[in-house]
């Protein structure tokens, strides 16, 4: 396994868990306990976790703000990314105009959509979808100016907000670091200017979003639950958010995890 894919397991398990010792992590990951060592000495230093006697917690006031490295990102949940991804692509019609939001969920999306080998156009502010997406002779893709986000490859920005601006797309596939039954947040001023944007540009708005994201907040707010025509999650939201966001009039989209 390598490194990242331990390292999102490891904060998989934390999440379900809320605390684990080192021996129930080694066992659970099947590594041996200096490999586990060093794996939660790296996510202790990179923000994530907490160290206990021990064991290790969740860093839990770190939540609002801070987002993992893209290769841990992309790792976590994947098996939920890739279901909702699926389902998200089999949305789009032959000929309609999509806009991806920067993101791994929306990346997932991406990549279902181009295995279908329908032709459509695209509009991304994230330069490795643009590249996914562009290897198709099909699709048709645009992005957006702006800068690049360090460590990543969101475009951010004046550049990215004025052409976002000119939008009007068939469907935008939006993604959040956490939301309640009400708002949908993020972790920086600059991502939540693209997602509000992004929340005008688009007849459908279909919200990607795995169950660990449900029912809990962020930094910056950039929009309400009301503004999203539909929200594809997994099998794990607790039926208790799952009534209160029906209740509020949310449609809602929840698929089986496919695995690995």
């Amino acid at each position: 396994m390598l490194p990242a894919m331990r390292r999102a397991r490891i904060i998989e398990l934390l999440r379900k868990d809320g605390m684990a010792s080192l021996k129930d992590l080694t066992d659970a990951l099947d590594v041996s306990l200096s490999t586990l060592r060093r794996d939660v000495d790296y996510l202790c230093e990179s923000g994530h976790l907490e160290r206990t006697h021990g064991g290790a917690v969740l860093n839990v006031n770190r939540h609002g703000s801070f987002e993992p490295a893209r290769d841990i990102a992309t790792a976590l949940e994947s098996s939920a990314k890739r279901a909702i991804g699926q389902r998200a692509a089999n949305l789009i019609k032959p000929g309609q105009t999509v806009i991806f939001d920067s993101g791994t969920t929306t990346a997932a999306a991406a990549l279902c959509v181009r295995e279908r080998g329908i032709a459509f156009t695209a509009f991304t502010n994230d330069l490795a979808i643009a590249t996914l997406l562009s290897a198709s002779p099909a699709i048709q893709v645009f992005v957006s100016g702006g800068s690049v986000r360090p460590g990543s490859t969101t475009l951010l920005g004046s550049g990215a907000l004025h052409s976002i601006l000119r939008l009007h797309a068939d469907i935008a596939f939006i993604g959040t670091h956490a939301m309640t039954a009400t708002d949908l947040s993020d972790t920086s001023i600059d991502l939540a200017e693209i997602k509000r944007a992004f929340l005008m540009a688009a007849d459908l708005v279909v919200l990607l979003a795995d169950s660990s994201k449900i029912f809990s907040r962020a930094f910056c707010s950039f929009g309400r639950t009301s503004q999203i025509g539909l929200l594809v999650t997994d099998t794990r939201v607790s039926p208790e958010a799952e009534a209160d966001l029906r209740g509020r009039g949310l449609a809602l989209d929840i698929v089986p995890e496919v695995p690995e």
